[in-house]
């Protein structure tokens, strides 16, 4: 990729900017109700949805959350959402509380394009460029997208009152559906995403271990492409254990594995899909719990 991005700057510091409906657009195209990652390598991962890499994106989210919690927190809670298939339902905590306050505000649902995106999906989309119809990209790491403070919606002039109202501004004529978080009480979190990566690589490479200094460079470009895109074998939750439920995108991984495992569910696919769902509230009702499908401390203790 060889295009020009533009530079601007908002309290995080300056990113680099692309014109997010079209990547949007043709990750719509392309996603097809996908459900798991791809069974291979990130570098082999074929174009045009990132939804192909989610079992490795959100090891790469959990991870950022053990490095410093709650750098993320997710919107998947709040009503009046609906996301595409490739958007992380995942803000900076001050970011999520605008938006919560805007959209109760308006009170209609707000459809939501992109969020928070990864740095592996990132990697993808620089990599496909023109060839998916993403004419500009901006290199991983330089995107506003990994700042945990952007959001791309439908129907932009509708929402850009209320969304200033509560600390989001609206990018403009480069990128209408654009919307970024200008509030108080936020951080850079550039680097902590880089250290993700190079944590989760060196704990999987002990033999084959790379510089843990928050940069993109060559050690860590080349450590991502050859990341699998479920995810790695040894994962952030096997340290802290996350809340499993359904979500969008579907939670995937080792940790809905042994859940499966656990309730007799077949096949064992890692993606926690309706008949999860099914299963765990099952399980909750003969055992004296809630019903929710939620999988927390006390469900896990009654499985253990």
């Amino acid at each position: 990729m060889s295009d020009t991005t533009v530079d601007t700057s908002n309290q995080t510091g300056n990113y680099e900017f692309e014109p997010c409906i079209e990547i949007n657009e043709g990750e719509a195209r392309s996603s097809g109700g996908r459900k798991g990652s791809f069974n291979g390598l990130l570098q082999d991962a074929p174009g045009c949805s990132t939804s192909i890499v989610n079992g490795l994106s959100q090891q790469l989210i959990h991870q950022m959350n053990l490095i410093i919690p709650d750098a993320l927190v997710s919107f998947d809670d709040l009503k009046n959402v609906q996301l595409e298939d490739a958007a992380f339902p995942f803000l900076q905590p001050s970011a999520k509380q605008g938006l919560q306050q805007a959209i109760q505000e308006r009170g209609i649902t707000m459809s939501i394009n992109s969020a928070y995106r990864t740095i592996a999906q990132q990697l993808l989309l620089y990599r496909w460029g023109s060839d998916c119809g993403f004419p500009v990209v901006a290199l991983p790491g330089q995107s506003n997208h990994q700042s945990g403070l952007a959001l791309d919606i439908e129907d932009p002039d509708g929402w850009e009152p209320f969304l200033e109202q509560y600390g989001w501004r609206r990018l403009g004529s480069f990128d209408p559906p654009h919307f970024d978080y200008v509030g108080e009480g936020t951080q850079d979190l550039r680097d902590t995403a880089m250290l993700a990566i190079q944590k989760l690589w060196n704990k999987n490479h002990p033999k084959e271990t790379i510089d843990e200094d928050g940069g993109y460079g060559d050690q860590t470009e080349k450590a991502l492409n050859r990341s699998p895109a479920m995810g790695f074998a040894k994962a952030p939750w096997d340290e802290k254990p996350r809340i499993l439920r359904m979500g969008r995108p579907l939670m995937e991984g080792s940790d809905v594995e042994k859940l499966q495992e656990a309730l007799n569910i077949s096949p064992v696919d890692g993606v926690f899909g309706p008949g999860t769902e099914t299963a765990v509230k099952d399980f909750q009702q003969k055992n004296g719990l809630k019903p929710d499908g939620i999988v927390g401390p006390k469900t896990l203790e009654k499985m253990a």
